[in-house]
């Protein structure tokens, strides 16, 4: 991929693996739209990276769907990179467990979104130049944890998805790549007070924009690339491994 020749959407990019991935792809030379949930986190991403399109966006919302592809619409984008994701502890064991942030608003943000704004996107990008739409999963795609059941579902589901969508494009003879990047636990704000051994959001980054430029299918980042050979030999260790983290 030729970075001076890339016009990237980044969704999720304030914060974590995100804004490190808009800081990386702004470094290269790329033109970069990125969005972000929130007015406030929005704010602060362009008062510190001005040369950046910031959007508020709220990928669960299809009228907020709507909008973004109407503001994209002309504007050559051929790298769509899929990050913006919530994750969420539920035990399903409790009483008070409808009290929880929403399973289907967490659905909504960590599959439906990047689904819909997929194919709302391929149109968009059918005719442009190395055109890539890349997941950003998890290493818990692989092997789900015991703690946060929906987002391991979710992630597991948009990395069915990717392959789906990926042998779509082949068959049909269409020139867009489907990239699936799977980190493992990154130091975000996402994950404070979980698990150890975190890598960080600039290292994660670098990772998945050098699988990017390889024209990768699938980026294992860090311990990841490990869970992946775990996984092969045998599912159940893989699962016995994570289940409790």
């Amino acid at each position: 991929m030729k970075w001076h020749q890339t016009n990237a959407l980044v969704t999720g990019g304030t914060r974590g693996i995100g804004r490190a991935l808009v800081d990386l792809l702004v470094e290269k030379g790329a033109a970069v739209i990125a969005t972000g949930r929130t007015s406030a986190s929005v704010d602060q991403a362009r008062q510190a990276c001005p040369q950046v399109n910031w959007l508020v966006f709220d990928q669960s919302d299809e009228n907020q769907r709507a909008e973004l592809l109407a503001h994209v619409q002309g504007r050559g984008v051929n790298l769509l990179i899929h990050n913006a994701g919530v994750q969420q502890l539920h035990d399903f064991t409790l009483k008070d467990e409808t009290l929880h942030f929403s399973t289907e608003l967490e659905t909504a943000i960590n599959f439906v979104g990047p689904v819909e704004l997929t194919r709302g996107m391929l149109p968009h990008m059918r005719d442009q130049a190395d055109a890539r739409v890349v997941f950003v999963t998890s290493g818990l795609a692989l092997a789900p944890k015991r703690s946060s059941p929906v987002y391991c579902a979710n992630k597991a589901g948009l990395r069915s998805f990717a392959k789906s969508l990926r042998a779509q494009l082949r068959h049909a003879n269409l020139p867009i790549g489907v990239t699936e990047a799977l980190p493992p636990l990154v130091d975000t704000d996402m994950t404070k007070g979980r698990g150890r051994g975190k890598i960080s959001p600039q290292a994660a980054a670098s990772q998945i924009v050098r699988g990017i430029e390889s024209g990768k299918s699938e980026i294992y980042v860090g311990a990841s690339a490990l869970l992946r050979v775990i996984s092969r030999i045998s599912p159940a260790l893989a699962e016995a491994i994570m289940i409790n983290r």
